[in-house]
């Protein structure tokens, strides 16, 4: 396995690289928590412009448009697990896990992932 800042990657699932950055929201508050970048069906990955605090759970909303033009919502829970500075010194990347496993929350995710991910052999090389 892997080892990424000390930590051994023990990745077992595929990360999905979507075609469209969305605002991921602090269900809440409405508050723009930052912008996904990948997703999985157990993490999401988002880019932001400030730090956030690792170790608490945030109640997560993404809103999309399918290819019918139907609003789509995935609501779930995430506990940020990491947050480090982007190779970019503007903007921070934060990883959440996803702490519910809702029937609703699980369909939801993967309807996200049918939608908007790129199609896997797009991107040469990365799998992981």
């Amino acid at each position: 396995m892997d080892r990424i800042d000390g930590f051994e990657n023990k990745r077992d699932l595929k990360r999905h690289y979507l075609i469209y950055y969305l605002r991921v929201f602090n269900r809440d508050t409405g508050e723009v928590l930052g912008h996904l970048v990948d997703i999985t069906a157990k993490g999401v990955m988002i880019m932001r412009d400030s730090p956030i605090e690792v170790g608490k759970e945030y109640k997560l909303r993404l809103r999309w448009r399918n290819a019918k033009d139907k609003l789509q919502i995935a609501d779930f829970d995430g506990v940020c697990r990491w947050c480090r500075p982007d190779v970019n010194p503007d903007f921070y990347g934060a990883g959440f896990a996803i702490s519910t496993d809702h029937p609703e929350h699980v369909k939801a995710i993967h309807s996200l992932i049918d939608d908007l991910g790129m199609p896997s052999g797009l991107i040469d090389g990365i799998d992981s």
